[in-house]
């Protein structure tokens, strides 16, 4: 392997260090190094891989120019806003009990920015591995007849869905005891969570609209012409990313789940829904990443360009 996927894995073993943190120890101090520690080590190990197979480097792209980086935490905060605006400043599906508001903003920008640098690079080492045993596929620089019909209509049904969900929630907050933003502690009133869902549905179809009216690939064209990988590296990534990332954050709980659809159903103690949601976060950054930036995210599909 390089010197970027070992450091990944020196910064992941101290990462795993805060399982074993005693309790008098746990502060928001504390849980944000580890929590610092644990991104990075994913970024690095990721983009060691990414690197290995495809000589390809996310991270590096980034940091090429002060351009890129302000760029990428712009489109950050943006992925922020969308999820942690929907998930648990309206959806209250978790808390972030060590942190007081003023905590919660001066790490919105920077938290946000490595967190989803962590997700694109798991992605990306993942298409990696899954493209170079695949061995590729033809080339397909063409749109079905079928697709910019369907891009229009799903850009119309997700600028429909996106308003109407959060003016529904806000009627639900509103008709129960009003709405209250607090990042730290949990609330009774349980939100309808299909309005959660069609919001971040919603979202995607709009991004959808966008990568195809700016002329680039997408999540759906990739499907559409037989190029699976996408997909699949989305569901396995998120898959393995879920099941370390909560792991590690059980013992301290630097983050709690609140407010859950079927709750008593749980894996590890976490609602087993958690679970099955964590793929729509990837793809609605993705996509996102990839409808507001060239070169920087040429690999996030590229299905039609892979020979």
């Amino acid at each position: 392997m390089n010197r970027t996927f070992y450091k990944g894995i020196i910064f992941f073993l101290f990462s795993c260090l805060q399982i074993f943190l005693p309790k008098r120890l746990v502060s928001w101090e504390i849980l944000t190094i580890f929590s610092f520690l644990f991104n990075i080590s994913i970024v690095l190990i990721s983009d060691g891989i990414t690197q290995k197979i495809s000589k390809k480097s996310l991270l590096q792209e980034i940091c090429r120019s002060k351009k890129n980086i302000a760029h990428f935490l712009l489109i950050s905060v943006a992925g922020g806003i969308i999820l942690d605006g929907v998930a648990q400043w309206l959806g209250k599906l978790w808390v972030y009990p060590y942190f007081n508001f003023y905590i919660y903003l001066l790490f919105f920008v920077p938290g946000f920015g490595l967190y989803w640098l962590m997700i694109a690079e798991s992605y990306l080492a993942t298409k990696a591995i899954i493209d170079y045993l695949r061995k590729g596929k033809q080339v397909v620089r063409n749109y079905f007849s079928f697709e910019p019909r369907l891009y229009r209509l799903l850009g119309i049904i997700g600028i429909i869905l996106i308003p109407l969900s959060v003016i529904f929630m806000l009627h639900d907050y509103f008709v129960q005891s009003g709405y209250i933003f607090d990042v730290s502690n949990p609330v009774n009133y349980k939100v309808n969570f299909v309005y959660v869902i069609a919001i971040f549905l919603g979202t995607w179809f709009v991004l959808e609209y966008i990568e195809y009216s700016r002329k680039k690939t997408s999540l759906l064209k990739d499907i559409f012409h037989h190029y699976s990988s996408s997909l699949i590296s989305i569901l396995i990534a998120s898959f393995v990313l879920a099941i370390i990332m909560e792991f590690e954050n059980i013992p301290v709980g630097f983050w709690i789940y609140t407010n859950w659809p079927l709750e008593h159903i749980r894996v590890f103690g976490l609602p087993l829904i958690m679970f099955i949601a964590w793929p729509l976060h990837y793809i609605v950054f993705l996509s996102l990443f990839r409808a507001f930036t060239e070169k920087e995210s040429d690999e996030i599909w590229r299905g039609d360009l892979i020979k």
